[in-house]
């Protein structure tokens, strides 16, 4: 239950998405025109724009786009390509998608810890856990093959990282995920937590890629541009 909870709400962000249609364009293995790989479709005019999306995401360079109050810049692959967004009935800090149809998504929550918290990454991982619980449990989500690691940002090991993958249903639909999650304490008492998610429908390799470059690159990335916390964290 924890490991399903841990990643959910990233997950759930995805849900208002699940749709199926495509229009192709370019011949099988032929990349898309360069004109045609726009914020709401980054994939353009490839026969599989998914797969095409992807392979950006694993082949670009990393930049960073900022949240509304400017406390944080997120780092993302082919930055350009995100908008910022809200994820309805998930509550988040800031929230990103890769594309109209949601080819990846990211998110990141704030959470003030209680005094009983340890003031540990893991600590933080739990408390977003038990925060996420009746969320998770409005979704048939199944979480496997996690990988618990952990990645420097401020100070050695201080990000709690875990890479997995994910079923989630909704009534209308079904899709695959390669997700990864982190926490960690961007001041004294804040837990933060952020992840990203890649649709691997049909495209499991590249989005299995483009995970675990995240994974690996991207938590160290981060970059906190105020040092106070934002008001109205709960």
């Amino acid at each position: 239950m924890t490991l399903r909870t841990s990643t959910v709400c990233l997950l759930v962000c995805a849900c208002a998405s699940l749709g199926c249609s495509h229009t192709p364009k370019q011949p099988p293995g032929v990349p898309p025109s360069p004109k045609t790989i726009t914020r709401e479709e980054p994939g353009g005019d490839a026969y599989d724009p998914q797969q095409a999306a992807l392979a950006r995401l694993v082949r670009q360079q990393w930049g960073w786009r900022n949240d509304k109050k400017n406390v944080f810049h997120f780092p993302l692959t082919d930055w350009k390509n995100w908008r910022r967004v809200r994820y309805w009935g998930v509550p988040t800090f800031v929230g990103f998608r890769y594309g109209d149809k949601h080819r990846a998504i990211a998110a990141l929550w704030l959470q003030r810890s209680k005094a009983e918290d340890p003031a540990t990454p893991m600590g933080c991982m739990t408390r977003f856990e038990k925060w996420g619980l009746p969320i998770a449990d409005a979704f048939s989500t199944k979480v496997e093959n996690v990988v618990e690691s952990k990645q420097t940002w401020k100070t050695p090991e201080d990000v709690l990282v875990r890479t997995l993958e994910a079923d989630v249903r909704t009534l209308l639909a079904h899709r695959h995920y390669y997700g990864v999650v982190g926490a960690t304490l961007p001041w004294p008492g804040i837990c933060a937590v952020y992840g990203f998610a890649f649709e691997a429908d049909d495209s499991g390799d590249l989005a299995k890629k483009a995970r675990d470059r995240y994974a690996i690159e991207g938590f160290r990335q981060l970059v906190r541009m105020s040092e106070t916390p934002p008001d109205g964290i709960e």
